[in-house]
């Protein structure tokens, strides 16, 4: 794990260390996980984005529609994919071949129906003159926790990254990954946490105090 500062320091970026690709099993609810340690920022979480980068094993073919995500943290836990694009009457999921995203609870729109957002339809597969069929940009985290192989677009939405608010951010980060369908080859190359902590109580009150010197300032001038 790297911790990289932000401009605002109270900000942290942290990498985790993939320094070969992870594979993850196909057809194999048993999944992997990889785990990211952090450590020096112990305040409690405001919010939280997640960097992921999956891509097809061995250069061959892969298929988004078949993985399944979650992100655990301090016995809770928030769900990054459930077998996007699965949807009522169409049980495979998307076959786009992976993912270099950030999730994100302020994310303009949910990722499970991505190529509605990006294409208008469920139907249109991605495509790239650079990249063939790997989604890029910034998305909600699928965040419904049921059965993936009963999941679909209209299943509720009850485990997002806010899951893991509240709580300090020190301790063991788990990435839990399974292929639940088979053929196509996934593995994981790299994930970041990108962590924004709650505003500490005595900051907030200096710039509350200075906001109201300003203002009683203002009205003495003004009488």
């Amino acid at each position: 794990m790297t911790a990289f500062p932000a401009a605002n320091a109270r900000v942290m970026f942290f990498q985790a260390n993939v320094e070969t690709p992870v594979a993850i099993p196909d057809n194999s609810a048993v999944g992997t996980v990889h785990t990211l340690t952090v450590d020096g920022f112990s305040d409690p979480i405001a919010s939280i984005e997640v960097q992921l980068n999956i891509r097809s094993r061995g250069g061959g073919f892969m298929y988004n529609g078949d993985l399944y995500l979650t992100l655990a943290h301090n016995g809770n836990s928030a769900v990054l994919l459930n077998r996007v694009g699965r949807r009522e009457g169409f049980s495979a999921g998307y076959g786009d071949a992976g993912f270099n995203i950030t999730l994100s609870d302020s994310a303009p729109a949910d990722i499970h129906s991505y190529r509605v957002t990006l294409n208008g339809s469920d139907l249109v597969p991605l495509s790239s003159s650079d990249v063939p069929g790997i989604l890029t940009g910034t998305w909600q985290p699928d965040a419904r926790a049921v059965d993936p192989q009963s999941v679909f677009t209209s299943s509720p939405r009850i485990a997002s990254l806010s899951q893991l608010y509240g709580a300090t951010a020190n301790g063991t980060w788990s990435l839990f990954m399974a292929d639940l369908s088979p053929e196509g080859l996934a593995e994981l190359t790299g994930w970041s946490l990108r962590l924004v902590p709650v505003p500490e109580p005595t900051r907030f009150a200096a710039v509350v105090g200075v906001l109201l010197g300003f203002w009683v300032f203002a009205r003495r001038r003004l009488g």
